[in-house]
């Protein structure tokens, strides 16, 4: 799971936020939350739980680009 990072940087233009202020709400370092920005640094699980604390109301699925899983095993119906 990585962070969706277009939407993420719509989302801090939107509540003009700074990179500082980011980290602030993060709860990580105004480096890295410019690094998360910057395209830079991708993941972790601080990076997934810092976004999910900034902003609690979005959905998981427009903050991450989640994995395509393909089933296990046939495709055929019994």
């Amino acid at each position: 799971m990585q962070p969706n990072r277009e939407y993420i940087l719509e989302l801090v233009r939107k509540n003009d936020w700074s990179g500082g202020e980011l980290g602030r709400r993060m709860g990580i370092s105004r480096a890295e939350a410019n690094r998360l920005l910057n395209g830079t640094r991708v993941g972790g699980k601080k990076i997934i739980a810092g976004l999910m604390k900034a902003f609690p109301d979005e959905p998981i699925e427009r903050l991450f680009i989640l994995p395509q899983v393909e089933p296990k095993g046939s495709s055929e119906v019994r």
